[in-house]
């Protein structure tokens, strides 16, 4: 099969030959009858896209002379003369850009796991700039480029690097900003977030005199109330299976978060406020306005602790199969958990309602973010002592230890919260528990003052 590619430097090939196109206008006009395949282009606009407002006196001679050379290289009954112009027959399949619309067009039905890899299997057709006639090929390559990091952060994947170099390169494209946004309110990274629209107002303002476009004020909004629907919503995906010993806990870790959301959502959301269970009977009010906001806030938490928790995962685990240096992982590391600072400042700050349950839950979930913080600094340090790949090492008993006492703590956190059923069992325990606020308040100063934490 003959093959016509786009998708960077022009190349063409007939027979299994490559056609040798050395000159620059030859090499134009076929990018341009290649863009409008099996469709007449008059003379008249292949002499405007080759020459522009200076063509040249024997331009229409000239031009046929580039059409005589092209049907020598592309062979005969491809390149033909029709009375207004010149149609370049292609058949399905043999040109690159065909197959890019194609697989373009199919993510849009797809969900976003599989849209990421129809997406990536696109761009992976490209193979540099393309011709200069056909520059308008780059706005279509930097719109897929951007649906590939929607489709990934839709799916939970730590694109963050890739967003942060894509709005340095272009900063005011709105798009981009907005994932990054997304991307860094799931990562727990709130602060940040909002600081990015900070910046972003002031630059358009600045720079174009306009106010940030609907779409970004409105995500904006949305993150001050903590509007549930911007949390990522649930995958179904194959669980990886773990490779050595080492990273079962990282796994074990993620899950017994995810678990837990929902067990102490509805533990909480059985209690009528007071501290005892409410029976669901059609005359029941249900929880009171502060303690289903509580609930709500924490489920949010929850997940954003987890995103976070994946991020670590991520660098961890490019650590041990030495896709990232030691060094690199541990700045990364030392980033994710100093970005998610501002996720433990928000639950130490959390106004926790006068309900035993509830606070004792919020003390429970604050042990096991502690636990899950204390693993993660001895990892951090472990790989800064090391300079070359960790591959085959073993980390440090102290930080199996942490390891383990942070997997156990969480485990606790999740059986205290949902054992016997997500709200019954709970509630009976939840009744027991006397932590009182003000220990809670005093116990959480004390843990985020004087270290720089965050919640796993």
């Amino acid at each position: 099969m003959d093959e016509f590619r786009l998708l960077g430097p022009l190349e063409a090939v007939v027979d299994g030959t490559p056609v040798q196109l050395a000159a620059a206008k030859p090499r134009a006009l076929l990018a341009l009858l290649l863009l409008n395949r099996n469709r007449v282009l008059s003379t008249e606009r292949l002499i405007d896209e080759l020459w522009g407002d200076d063509p040249p006196a024997q331009a229409t001679k000239t031009l046929q002379v580039y059409v005589s050379q092209l049907r020598k290289g592309l062979g005969g009954g491809r390149l033909l003369t029709r009375p207004t112009g010149y149609l370049l027959r292609v058949e399905p399949g043999e040109l690159d850009l065909e197959r890019f619309e194609e697989l373009v067009a199919q993510a849009r039905t797809q969900p976003a796991p599989e849209a990421r890899d129809t997406l990536a299997q696109a761009l992976a057709l490209w193979r540099g700039a393309p011709e200069r006639v056909a520059a308008g090929l780059d706005e279509l390559r930097a719109n897929t480029y951007e649906d590939w990091l929607h489709a990934s952060v839709e799916s939970g994947e730590p694109v963050i690097p890739q967003l942060e170099e894509l709005v340095a390169r272009e900063p005011l494209r709105e798009r981009p900003r907005a994932l990054l946004m997304l991307a860094l309110y799931r990562a727990g990274r709130q602060a940040d977030a909002l600081e990015l629209f900070r910046r972003t107002r002031e630059l358009f303002v600045d720079q174009l005199g306009i106010e940030p476009g609907p779409d970004l004020r409105e995500l904006q909004q949305a993150m001050l109330r903590q509007d549930t629907d911007l949390r990522l919503q649930p995958v179904a995906r194959e669980a990886p299976v773990p490779q050595r010993g080492r990273r079962t806990w990282l796994l074990a870790a993620a899950a017994l978060v995810v678990l837990a959301a929902a067990g102490v959502t509805a533990a909480l959301l059985a209690h009528d406020g007071s501290g005892k269970s409410a029976a669901p009977t059609p005359t029941t009010t249900g929880p009171s306005s502060e303690l289903r906001s509580f609930v709500f806030t924490l489920e949010n938490f929850l997940q954003q602790s987890h995103e976070g928790r994946a991020e670590a995962t991520r660098v961890l685990a490019g650590a041990f199969d030495c896709s990232l240096s030691p060094q690199v992982a541990a700045a990364q590391l030392d980033s994710v958990q100093e970005n998610r600072q501002s996720l433990l400042e928000q639950l130490a700050a959390l106004r926790v309602p006068d309900d035993r349950p509830a606070l004792r839950v919020a003390d429970r979930l604050q042990q096991a973010i502690h636990a899950s913080i204390s693993a993660d600094w001895i990892y951090r340090d472990w790989l800064r002592a090391h300079t070359q790949c960790v591959r085959g090492s073993r980390p440090p008993a102290k930080a199996r230890r942490a390891d383990a006492r942070a997997t156990a703590v969480k485990a606790r956190f999740l059986r205290r919260s949902s054992r016997r059923g997500p709200a019954s069992g709970c509630v009976r325990r939840c009744g027991r528990w006397s932590a009182p606020r003000r220990r809670w308040r005093s116990r959480s100063a004390r843990r985020s003052s004087g270290r720089s934490t965050c919640a796993r």
